[in-house]
């Protein structure tokens, strides 16, 4: 028989709640998210410039989490800040213009390492949902917004990016 203890767990700001506290499932997905990162970066080399961008943005990930969990917290939490919007700006500018232009919806898929960045992007789309719906209950940083609104763009070049580098052409939807 689980105890109550099974079904509680304590956030940052050092409040105790359920396990399916919005503030826990928002850090779910972005654990998630940052998972997805991780098994794309196993499909490239360590020293590649993709491998390196994904592991700054777990960072992020990381400090969004604190962010999120530490809603209410009277103590210090890492917040995060202009640079890292800036950081995805510098990718938008250095990697969309490499990429052929948009004529029509493209299916997901690719090289595995694009593949799973395909559903990363899905998966920081639902992540900025969740920070949306917090948005309503909590004082969510709106930087925190802004950038997983951003993330889910660049995670979609940079799977663009990986398949046109890896050969791997893109499917395009056709509406019959």
């Amino acid at each position: 028989m689980p105890e109550k203890s099974d079904f509680e767990t304590f956030l940052l700001s050092g409040q105790k709640v359920y396990k399916d506290d919005e503030r826990v499932e928002a850090c779910g997905v972005l654990d998630e998210l940052s998972s997805l990162l991780g098994v794309a970066k196993s499909f490239l080399d360590e020293e590649d410039d993709i491998s390196k961008i994904l592991t700054e943005i777990q960072g992020h990930l990381f400090m969004i989490g604190a962010q999120i969990s530490g809603l209410g917290a009277e103590r210090g939490i890492p917040r995060l800040g202009e640079k890292a919007i800036q950081f995805l700006e510098d990718i938008r500018g250095k990697y969309k213009p490499r990429l052929p232009k948009l004529k029509s919806f493209i299916y997901p898929g690719g090289c595995k390492a694009a593949a799973f960045l395909h559903l990363a992007r899905a998966v920081a789309r639902r992540a900025e949902r969740r920070a949306i719906a917090l948005s309503r209950r909590f004082e969510v940083d709106p930087l925190v917004v802004r950038y997983l609104n951003r993330l889910s763009t660049i995670l979609f070049i940079l799977a663009r990016y990986v398949n046109l580098r890896e050969g791997v052409g893109e499917s395009t939807w056709i509406r019959s």
